[in-house]
């Protein structure tokens, strides 16, 4: 087929047992290390340079994912992305949108069409594998509007009421600087409730690839610690799609995996990510991590921990807390 190029060897393996995705874009050399990396992980990688070919492919094919970029083509990035998801032979393919249009309303726009991740262009190859590994691994979304409104009807979820009102107290109440010290109370309240063995808060800047640790549930003494968004796939993801995120099972993904390898100290069975909204922007993150693996909670717990999350950001005023930080270790660090 024209433009539409044959997959990376794979070695000795079979093709049809190694999951397959495809890169649309004016020019593929850009992911020759990376399609490599993806061949050691058992992901065949197809390539095509031009919208044509590549709706023709997914058509004929099953793949698991594909990377888009938004100038392809003359139909227009928004519309090539709702093709995709017309067209596609697999009606569970992720789309991950790889680009230099990165405006808040591209973002914006692209995943309201369909896409499922933007990455920025240029991008680092060990970013984008990790991003690909991590859409690759089962997880479940669920899209804020359904839970945010749910009416509170089950008597066992008031701990979590009683848990928002009171970190709305004590917020109104601390010296600005000392947020820390209800953040760190309220995540240890948290985890004690949904059985998780750390709990964090972290706001980020997509634009700089960096986020703030702003507190955690199992150390006091953890705040303010500044981390690359590019280790934390499942961050990213929250902020750009705007959607609460479950990996039921870390054990399901390399990528998953090593991440719970790495912190072996804190066992991670599952994953839960809520994200953190501050005028009506997505500001960062509620990560919990659980022990063991963990099913999607009832609407109504989701909401209680969505509302607890804002009411963190709102009565903080998280925004403003961030760019002193960044300010204090620019002074800092000379």
């Amino acid at each position: 087929m024209k433009n539409a190029q044959s997959p990376t060897s794979v070695d000795n393996r079979t093709e049809a047992n190694n999951k397959k995705i495809i890169f649309a874009d004016f020019s593929c050399a850009k992911f020759g290390t990376l399609r490599q990396w993806l061949n050691k992980e058992n992901i065949v990688s197809y390539e095509a340079t031009d919208p044509t070919a590549f709706l023709e492919k997914v058509s004929e094919e099953q793949f698991e994912l594909c990377t888009v970029n938004l100038l392809l083509g003359g139909i227009g990035p928004f519309e090539l992305i709702r093709k995709v998801k017309e067209r596609s032979l697999n009606k569970e393919i992720k789309i991950v949108v790889v680009s230099r249009q990165v405006h808040k309303v591209n973002i914006q726009n692209t995943i309201a069409a369909g896409a499922h991740d933007f990455v920025a262009e240029p991008f680092e190859n060990e970013v984008l594998l990790n991003r690909i590994l991590y859409h690759l691994s089962p997880q479940k979304t669920v899209d804020i509007s359904q839970y945010e409104a749910i009416p509170l009807s089950d008597p066992s979820q008031w701990n979590f009421v009683n848990l928002s009102v009171e970190v709305s107290e004590m917020l109104s109440r601390i010296e600005r600087g000392r947020e820390h010290q209800v953040f760190h109370e309220a995540l240890k309240k948290v985890s004690d409730l949904t059985d998780s063995n750390r709990t964090s808060l972290i706001i980020a800047e997509p634009e700089t690839g960096t986020g703030v640790v702003l507190a955690s549930s199992d150390d006091p003494k953890f705040f303010d610690f500044p981390v690359r968004l590019a280790n934390y796939p499942e961050i990213q993801h929250v902020i750009y799609s705007e959607k609460f995120v479950l990996i039921p099972d870390v054990s399901s993904s390399a990528l998953t995996r090593d991440i719970s390898k790495s912190v072996k100290s804190i066992p991670i069975g599952s994953l839960m990510v809520f994200p953190v909204r501050y005028q009506n922007e997505v500001i960062g993150v509620l990560t919990i991590r659980r022990p063991r693996a963990s099913e999607l909670p009832s609407n109504e717990t989701l909401r209680l921990l969505q509302s607890l999350a804002n009411n963190m950001a709102a009565q903080s005023n998280i925004k403003l807390l961030l760019r002193k930080i960044y300010r204090d270790q620019k002074v800092q660090n000379g």
